[in-house]
């Protein structure tokens, strides 16, 4: 199936002409003061295109200097060391992640966003085995090394902002101080490859047309009200719902609850987020399917696990914008909780 509806762009998967061109002159250009120069960065991409286009670099520096030994190897060798990679960071995302292995085999076959990150040479793979290596030392008690671990999540900020209200509303200091210990760690890595004056630069290409577009097939909040007049505006409205719906949960809710919850608010309200980056559900959809504790955990992620969640986004026009699925699945997961919690008053204390 996932074959069937990605038969168009299928040939993106073999000729490398996808978003890996980026990750390849990103790696070209490591140890440079030119990662957030837009001119240089075109520059860079264009031989390595059929089609010349810009794929700003929007990732912090740590991170091209992680990229840099792609450069070892001419474009075409350097696109399967990188495919191969990612299918790797996939086993190694089965391995680790704290479900039964079947089920989460499963749900990776089904996925048809996670066919796209191998389609369109996305890196949300190294990120979702960070993700699960990081659970899994959380779940023996490891709690520092689970933060530390877990902040390699940094990779792509944009889907774990939400991250410190499970923190806060756990009070899970260790993994706390571990994340931060890492990420400080991490932003000093970024200041020597990127220099002192990063920051303003890397503003400056968030800041750039090409580098998010107004689009309504976005899988997040930016998606849903990209076409609406005084879009911002009902972004951050949008945003306050989200991150309270699901403080409500992580307050209430026992762990599995929260950690889902948590993953699908920084997806909703991560801005930049394409098609690929709604595999991140899948892992939240786990949670609420390998631990039901609300009367709609097994449905939601049932749904969220399966193809006809993602069809929506396909399509040429969706009668509604396809984010709006991920939007009514929080507010499903949060209901159900408050509901219980109002029966079952200890509820509220699980964890």
């Amino acid at each position: 199936m996932n074959a069937y509806l990605k038969w168009p762009v299928l040939r993106y998967i073999v000729h490398g002409d996808n978003d890996f061109i980026g990750f390849y002159a990103v790696a070209e250009m490591a140890g440079s003061a030119d990662l957030y120069d837009a001119g240089a960065v075109l520059r860079t991409e264009t031989p390595l295109c059929e089609i010349p286009r810009f794929l700003p670099y929007v990732r912090l520096p740590f991170y091209a200097t992680l990229l840099s030994p792609l450069r070892l190897w001419r474009y075409q060798h350097a696109y399967w060391v990188w495919q191969s990679v990612c299918f790797l960071a996939l086993l190694g995302f089965i391995w680790f992640w704290p479900a039964p292995r079947w089920m989460t085999i499963l749900a990776c076959c089904w996925s048809v966003p996670l066919f796209d990150c191998f389609i369109v040479g996305r890196d949300v793979l190294l990120v979702l085995v960070v993700l699960a290596a990081g659970l899994s030392l959380f779940r023996r008690g490891q709690y520092l090394a689970a933060g530390c671990v877990l902040s390699l999540c940094l990779i792509k900020y944009n889907l774990f902002l939400p991250l410190p209200l499970l923190i806060v509303g756990k009070r899970l200091w260790k993994l706390g101080m571990g994340f931060l210990a890492g990420g400080a760690v991490l932003l000093a890595a970024s200041f020597v490859a990127g220099g002192w004056n990063w920051p303003l630069r890397y503003l400056g290409t968030l800041r750039l047309p090409a580098t998010t577009p107004e689009s309504g097939g976005l899988p997040n909040l930016h998606g849903l009200f990209a076409t609406q007049p005084n879009s911002l505006l009902w972004q951050a409205i949008g945003a306050v719902v989200v991150l309270g719906a699901a403080w409500l949960v992580i307050r209430r809710a026992n762990m599995t609850q929260a950690f889902a919850v948590t993953l699908i608010a920084g997806l909703l309200v991560s801005y930049h987020a394409f098609f690929g980056d709604l595999f991140i559900l899948v892992p939240a959809a786990l949670f609420l399917v390998s631990a039901p504790t609300g009367d709609l955990d097994l449905p939601i992620g049932i749904f969220l696990l399966s193809p006809i969640a993602y069809v929506p986004y396909l399509l040429p026009k969706a009668p509604l914008p396809p984010a709006s699925i991920v939007v009514g699945v929080l507010l499903l997961v949060a209901v159900s909780v408050m509901w219980k919690s109002f029966r079952l008053p200890a509820f509220r204390n699980a964890s």
